[in-house]
């Protein structure tokens, strides 16, 4: 893993994962403190599905995320590896789905806005690692399968609420997934040096975040496994996000990404930066064993250390 050349900062003036504008300031208080799990309770997931750059166009002619499954899954501790445990609640979005009524013009490909659908699931555990599946409902091509890991709803975090999301119920669980179109793993490759995406392998897309969920510059990332590719990182374009491969480190939007790597073994992810309170001091930000799929993104958000990490 490369050193930082710099030092961490966090990502402002985005539109999401963003802080204040004019804030210097990274928490990092969850990698000595993360917290304890609590009791689990059924609680409703909602959130909109959000769309990784162009999306898929409707017969509006705008960018949606109709026709998208999300699945969501425990995550099978036991075995320590990154797997799949039991499915716990599944959404399939359709045209009448409410749009998220936040502006989306920012975004590339929707200069008229883009109907990013709301998705609605019961009985969901809070305090318990999941994984959350996105893919083409009807079993096409439009839409890629992405699997989400490390995430999780703290019964603190369901009653203090979730400003990041619209229109969130109080006590419901809220987060935004993301689909991706099949046709934006290609752009994605193509930009990263021309890269054939090899269908019995996975991908790797991710970012990294504080202890407060907001995205940071100055982060590098590896794997205890082998890509194709190095490990890349993307522009500062947070509307059109393709990587940038003379960059050595996460840019404001954090992103970062690999492409073909093995399935059915367990691979670490990890993510190093500089204090910014003591330069040259190297920082642990967060570390998590995914699994790969054939064909299919996993993405992770590395957001220091989680209340069930040692």
């Amino acid at each position: 893993m490369g050193e930082p050349n710099a030092s961490l900062a966090p990502a402002t003036n985005l539109h999401r994962y963003s802080a204040p504008a004019g804030s210097t300031k990274v928490d990092l208080s969850c990698l000595t403190s993360p917290g304890t799990m609590g009791a689990p309770a059924n609680v409703t997931l909602t959130g909109y599905v959000w769309i990784f750059s162009n999306g898929v166009v409707d017969s509006s002619g705008n960018p949606s995320s109709s026709n998208v499954s999300v699945e969501v899954y425990k995550e099978d501790l036991s075995k320590g590896d990154g797997s799949l445990g039991a499915m716990v609640g599944s959404y399939t979005t359709t045209p009448m789905d409410k749009p998220d009524p936040v502006d989306t013009t920012w975004l590339h490909n929707c200069s008229q806005g883009c109907n990013l659908r709301q998705y609605t699931i019961k009985n969901i555990p809070t305090e318990t690692p999941l994984i959350i599946k996105t893919s083409d409902a009807s079993g096409g091509t439009d839409w890629a399968t992405v699997y989400d890991y490390n995430i999780y709803f703290s019964n603190a975090q369901v009653q203090a609420g979730f400003p990041g999301v619209s229109n969130c119920p109080a006590g419901d669980a809220c987060y935004d997934a993301t689909a991706a179109a099949a046709s934006d793993l290609g752009t994605v490759a193509n930009a990263a040096g021309g890269i054939s995406i090899n269908g019995s392998q996975g991908l790797l897309a991710g970012e990294v975040h504080d202890c407060s969920d907001v995205r940071l510059s100055g982060a590098t990332v590896n794997t205890d496994t082998r890509a194709e590719t190095q490990m890349f990182y993307f522009t500062t374009d947070e509307g059109n996000p393709l990587p940038y491969t003379a960059a050595t480190s996460t840019s404001d939007l954090s992103l970062f990404g690999a492409i073909n790597y093995p399935t059915n073994t367990p691979i670490r992810v990890t993510a190093v930066g500089e204090d910014p309170a003591a330069p040259g001091k190297l920082l642990m930000l967060g570390t998590y064993v995914v699994q790969m799929y054939p064909g299919a993104v996993t993405a992770l958000a590395l957001r220091g250390r989680r209340p069930w990490q040692p």
